[in-house]
């Protein structure tokens, strides 16, 4: 599936004719566009948060459009359908990398992926980011152009076995998906528990989809962990899990990482359950989008759904939405600050600029001012599931790693 705004790039024409004189020279020399290519999950197991924050991200270049594109230069989004499935990815990234006009920046899709790619972007160099918040990533000696908008899984585990000894747990589970991503934390999540005084009584590997979920809870109940972690799940597993100890009778407090915070999850789940999920916590490096109040990209993005969609937008935006967007705002962000410095905007200068922010105000994505480390955002705030108001809500100050 290919999706593009050339519709788009009419309405802005204009804007970026009359903005190029004021341009850097060596940017006049440049592609009259900015060629933005992907990979998103489509079909598949993750296909619901992949068409899902394609749409938002989609009406993003459309905004971004709308207000002069990026340094005066609209944007052009070229997307894919993989299938969560890294081959697939890889084979898109060529397809984007061996076109007329090349991509300025590349969105990978998964973890398997942006392993996979790493050597290809030796050869063909562009700035890439993505979905993906693997630890390896954060090492710009071996990814010189991939980076993590987020902390790592590593540092998502380093603030959740905090919030662990905050909250008085001594034991703890690990429970994560047989997957790159869902394998990337453990390791270190073993080590950190151990430097904090936290017992790891168990580990249990699922599918990332479609597991046995009484098996593996059986064995959780046995162990009986003050906390148990889950990691590498998106749409499921992760609330069967907890509905099944729940059942069970466990106490076990549940915690997660980034990808199994989602509110419409938690919300439908409570539909059909009950309040199985309240107080089910997790670690989020976003606001969510109902504290749009704090957040000044929040809204001018819900005037805009707002504006075009009326009444049928329902004033939120999905968490699966806000981490591509914000990994494109830190693109955007590279872009700008190459051609302010009048450099030539190549893979080698973008993610120079982008290693280079400090102290930015993101616009109220993070709570804390955006400083770029190893090519990675390490901050992130605990929030805990209301089953009553239906709103994940903060129980922790903004953490940096």
């Amino acid at each position: 599936m290919k999706v593009d705004r050339r519709t788009v790039l009419k309405g802005t024409a204009a804007v970026a004719a009359a903005s190029i004189m004021g341009m850097p020279a060596i940017v006049r020399a440049q592609s009259k566009k900015w060629v933005f290519a992907g990979s998103s999950p489509l079909t598949g197991p993750f296909a619901q948060a992949g068409t899902t924050a394609l749409k938002d991200l989609l009406d993003w270049v459309e905004m971004t459009n709308d207000m002069g594109g990026i340094a005066g230069r609209p944007v052009e989004l070229i997307h894919e359908d993989s299938g969560y499935v890294p081959t697939n990815s890889l084979a898109n990234f060529k397809k984007a990398m061996s076109a007329d006009e090349k991509p300025i920046f590349y969105s990978g899709d998964s973890t398997g992926f942006m392993k996979l790619v790493a050597p290809e972007l030796t050869r063909t160099p562009v700035l890439c980011g993505g979905t993906s918040f693997a630890s390896d990533l954060a090492n710009p000696a071996t990814n010189p152009y991939q980076y993590i908008a987020g902390p790592t899984y590593q540092a998502m585990f380093d603030i959740l076995l905090k919030h662990v000894k905050d909250n008085g747990g001594s034991t703890v589970a690990f429970v994560y998906s047989d997957t790159e991503f869902g394998r990337d934390p453990i390791e270190h999540g073993r080590a950190a528990a151990a430097a904090l005084g936290l017992k790891v009584v168990h580990e249990e590997i699922t599918k990332a989809a479609g597991a046995e979920v009484q098996t593996h809870v059986a064995q959780l109940r046995r162990a009986n962990p003050d906390f148990v972690i889950l990691h590498g799940y998106v749409t499921g597993v992760w609330p069967e899990i907890i509905g099944t100890a729940r059942a069970f009778k466990m106490e076990t407090k549940f915690l997660g990482t980034f990808w199994g915070m989602e509110k419409v999850i938690a919300d439908g789940v409570t539909a059909k359950a009950g309040p199985i999920l309240d107080g089910y916590a997790g670690v989020l490096p976003y606001r969510y989008f109902y504290e749009a109040k704090d957040s000044a990209s929040y809204s001018k993005f819900f005037a805009f759904k707002k504006q075009k969609y009326g009444d049928q937008f329902p004033g939120y935006v999905v968490t699966w939405s806000l981490q591509p967007m914000f990994s494109h705002e830190l693109a955007k962000n590279a872009i700008e600050a190459t051609v302010k410095a009048d450099k030539e905007v190549n893979a080698a200068n973008l993610i120079a600029a982008l290693a280079a922010i400090k102290d930015w105000d993101s616009g109220g994505y993070m709570g804390q001012p955006v400083t770029v480390v190893n090519h990675s955002v390490p901050q992130g705030r605990v929030y805990s599931y209301n089953a009553e108001n239906k709103l994940f809500l903060p129980v922790s100050d903004w953490i940096v790693t």
